[in-house]
């Protein structure tokens, strides 16, 4: 017997299977048999030295531990050996990813972008943090109260993050709202938690010292991801040095185009090292109230946005302001599913992503209107699942 299982792992470790380890569906290093005798079984498996990693009694079967390299190879032998029904490898199964949030069906820009098909690979992490520089949020809204963490206000200098006018919390709602949870709206997002950053006062002004504030706020409290809904038609060095700041720390500072049908630059969209993102109708055009220019970057789903609203209850929302926000939940997803990605590289999987219009940026849409499962899937380190139907991470659609 010793002399055969020795064979028998000379064997399997010769003869790995290409095909085998190619399909993405199936758990590495795992078999399910079948038992037809467990006395017979048992001694086969100790002959081949296998490991027994659950009996399951009631299915007159268990789940075997192999080498991955020797699976293939370790399959076919167990089934020539006569002792099982059945092997086979143990799958994967894939979720719809619906989730269950009854307003889901109204926000097309989720399934636009492929929100559905990422969550497949992963709904995002509660360590990737996104700070808001907005209004603030409403911290009891239902599908918020859950997702914040302590933040900040630059305009009353204290720790009362609450929504002075209604726009911070339909960003945050749009980035990482509470999803799957039975109520209200799902979030591009569904694990992320929210750092609510208040530069905006209750007459929708903010000034750019406070903006640059609360960048360097989210910098040093290690946030990976910062939104700024909010723009000026002047430059500035404090924002660029903010902005710049920000990057040095690794950080991806995304920020509306703005909404005067312009090309006119506006900032902090147009300074550099930020991601300026213009927004996109339901038919994959420019929204008409956009701002564009040589200085987008990417574009992302503005129009009829329904999210979070102050008091509690839901909306419609059209702006960059959702653009920004919805580009800005999808460069989180990145972030959970290979944290250990520079900005740079974050960015670079956005842009390379991206369904676009032609081979290169423009003026529209930058690189292209986000596309989140793509973006998830070029970003993942290492594959152990898939979608049973991938998309291509290169090229993509054309839009208008």
């Amino acid at each position: 017997m010793r002399f055969s299982s020795i064979c028998f792992f000379a064997l399997v470790l010769c003869a790995g299977s290409s095909a085998w380890s190619a399909d993405p569906d199936r758990v590495p290093g795992r078999l399910i048999a079948g038992i037809r005798e467990s006395g017979v079984a048992a001694r086969t498996l100790a002959a081949y030295r296998l490991a027994v990693r659950r009996e399951l009694p009631g299915l007159s079967a268990v789940t075997i531990e192999v080498p991955d390299a020797a699976a293939g190879a370790a399959l076919e032998s167990l089934r020539r050996s006569g002792a099982f029904e059945y092997v086979e490898p143990d799958y994967y199964a894939h979720t719809a990813a619906d989730p269950n949030d009854p307003s889901y069906l109204s926000q097309w820009h989720l399934r636009r972008i492929g929100g559905p098909l990422a969550w497949t690979l992963t709904t995002g992490s509660s360590s990737v943090i996104v700070a808001v520089v907005d209004s603030g949020v409403f911290a009891q809204h239902p599908d918020l109260a859950s997702k914040l963490v302590p933040g900040w206000s630059f305009v009353k200098n204290n720790a009362d993050t609450s929504d002075v006018l209604g726009h911070g919390t339909a960003v945050a709602g749009t980035v990482a709202a509470a999803t799957n949870n039975g109520i209200g709206v799902a979030g591009v997002n569904w694990a992320s938690r929210i750092m609510p950053l208040v530069a905006v006062d209750d007459t929708d002004y903010a000034s750019y010292s406070d903006i640059a504030a609360a960048i360097q706020y989210a910098a040093d409290h290690g946030v990976r991801v910062i939104n700024v809904s909010i723009g000026g038609h002047n430059p500035s060095v404090t924002l660029q040095r903010a902005i710049d700041y920000a990057w040095s720390k690794g950080a991806l500072v995304f920020a509306s185009a703005m909404n005067q049908g312009v090309s006119d630059p506006y900032y902090p969209a147009a300074c550099q090292h930020a991601i300026a993102v213009s927004a996109t109708d339901g038919n994959d055009r420019l929204a008409s109230f956009s701002n564009f220019g040589a200085w987008i970057t990417l574009a992302a789903p503005g129009t009829g946005i329904l999210s979070t609203a102050d008091g509690g209850g839901y909306s419609f929302w059209n702006g960059t302001s959702f653009a920004s926000s919805i580009a800005a939940g999808v460069a989180a997803l990145v972030l959970s599913v290979n944290p250990a990605l520079k900005n740079e590289q974050v960015l670079a999987i956005l842009e390379n992503t991206a369904d676009r219009s032609g081979s290169g940026p423009d003026a529209y849409f930058g690189w292209g209107r986000v596309n989140a499962y793509r973006a998830v899937l070029a970003a993942e380190p290492v594959r152990n699942r898939a979608p049973r139907a991938a998309a291509p991470v290169t090229g993509g659609k054309r839009i208008h």
